[in-house]
């Protein structure tokens, strides 16, 4: 069978790179962009939060299907309520626990106003829940302290509450990297999608190598939650463009190790096992009872 959708699986692997690079350096480019306002660095760190939970709102970039109004609505409207609340007076805290909260508001809106999945409504990223829970993990947490560093070291509560939620789907049947990488490995074509749904169910060894996959993810958020603080308080409290651009790296070191283990293991394991299921007839999939199905 001919190689289908090479160019689409180069470019959805180009946007995941992507989106991890927006991921990283958002907060530091808002950081040094609103620099000329005087607003503290705190604020501005929070403002850039405010931006990276409208893009999780928006969905995964890579799956094509990215919403962009209510991205848009839930980067601008706590990014006003911050930036409203700080020109009033009311102090850096405050203004930052504003604008947590109306990020929590629009992120429970938008999960009730698309929770049905049939025609009326649509289906949203699995990512959002994600979000409600970082952003009720940053309400609390930015009720703390306006301190710049801290401000930089609650990511890793983010990135932490992100691993858990990782390794909890690893024994579940929709482990993180089953849902991240179908696209990928079906390359487009349904017929390959749905050999891919028969190999998940009929082989243990299918379905282990993207379970360690997930697991390998799952450990590398946790690892970089610990080494974010770390790196993040090595710095002086002055110091806080520097230290969130090193604070990055440990997430970038651990993340390559991840995707070359994942490329150069696991997914070439995966996709002889993927091949040898299409190379079967679908009436194979068929088993009688009384019939022990085979293991690949």
């Amino acid at each position: 069978m001919p190689e289908i959708g090479a160019g689409r699986k180069a470019a959805y692997f180009a946007l995941m790179i992507a989106n991890v690079a927006v991921d990283l350096l958002v907060p530091t480019l808002v950081l040094v962009a609103l620099a000329p306002t005087g607003m503290p660095a705190a604020v501005r760190l929070a403002i850039g939060g405010t931006l990276l939970t409208g893009k999780a709102i928006g969905g995964r970039v890579e799956t094509g299907e990215f919403r962009w109004r209510p991205a848009t609505v839930a980067a601008l409207v706590p990014t006003a309520a911050i930036a409203g609340c700080y020109l009033a007076g009311i102090g850096d805290i405050a203004s930052m626990v504003a604008g947590a909260i109306v990020s929590g508001a629009i992120v429970v809106g938008d999960l009730l106003r698309t929770r049905p999945h049939g025609k009326a409504g649509r289906r949203i990223d699995g990512f959002a829940m994600l979000v409600l829970i970082e952003v009720t993990a940053s309400v609390v947490l930015t009720s703390i302290s306006g301190d710049a560093r801290f401000v930089l070291a609650r990511t890793s509560i983010y990135v932490a509450i992100g691993g858990v939620v990782v390794l909890a789907t690893t024994w579940s049947d929709r482990p993180w990297m089953r849902i991240a990488l179908k696209p990928v490995a079906s390359k487009g074509d349904p017929v390959r999608a749905e050999a891919f749904d028969r190999a998940w169910r009929k082989s243990r060894r299918f379905r282990m190598l993207y379970r360690a996959m997930t697991a390998g993810l799952g450990v590398v958020f946790l690892a970089d939650a610990v080494l974010r603080v770390v790196v993040v308080y090595s710095y002086p409290a002055g110091a806080v463009v520097q230290s969130s651009l090193t604070s990055q790296l440990p997430l970038i070191v651990l993340i390559g190790l991840w995707f070359a283990a994942g490329r150069g293991l696991a997914v070439p394991r995966a996709e002889r096992l993927l091949d040898a299921e299409l190379a079967s007839s679908p009436a194979d999939d068929v088993v009688s009872e009384a019939t022990p199905r085979r293991r690949i």
